[in-house]
């Protein structure tokens, strides 16, 4: 998980912009980290201060209602097949932070359109963030194209494509 979804960035990129946007937290959502990453990340917030702004929330069933009450989804991997957890944030509206050097995520997230594109590392990250979360308008501009860029992989979608594919095999 270190190497992989990186949610430590977000947690380093959180505590250089916690000051100016003292209403905003952070939720970490997802299981499966080894207990020494998890407290690693439980240090790393206690030594920023954040723990009152700043929280390992572990797994859920309830994503929609947890994506729900987002504002900005912040999908800091180094690498993805497909990105289905950012897919699943950006179909609620919420408009995306990622790297722009990540396969997959590079591909979901079109910079400017549905969400911002960074560079690697935590500096990217945090003019990123900044960006959408100190313009509302843009956040809902940005949203609404998320939302609507993630229609192609509805299910009624994928379906049809997969009838259509299997007629043609037919023929």
């Amino acid at each position: 998980m270190k190497n992989h979804k990186r949610p430590h960035l977000l947690i380093e990129a959180f505590a250089k912009l916690a000051d100016d946007f003292p209403d905003w937290i952070v939720e970490i959502w997802g299981g499966g980290a080894k207990r020494s990453y998890q407290k690693s990340l439980e240090a790393s917030i206690q030594r920023a201060g954040l723990e009152r702004r700043a929280f390992l929330k572990g797994a859920t069933h309830d994503v929609a209602s947890v994506l729900q009450k987002g504002d900005v989804f912040v999908f800091p991997s180094a690498y993805e097949g497909f990105g289905l957890t950012l897919a699943e944030g950006m179909s609620m509206g919420l408009p995306a932070v990622g790297y722009k050097n990540c396969v997959a995520v590079n591909e979901l997230i079109q910079d400017g359109v549905n969400g911002i594109l960074a560079d690697d590392g935590v500096d990217g990250l945090v003019q990123s963030m900044r960006t959408l979360m100190k313009n509302q308008a843009l956040r809902v501009k940005m949203g609404k194209a998320a939302r609507e860029s993630m229609r192609q992989y509805e299910a009624s979608v994928i379906w049809t494509a997969w009838e259509n594919l299997l007629d043609e095999c037919r023929r």
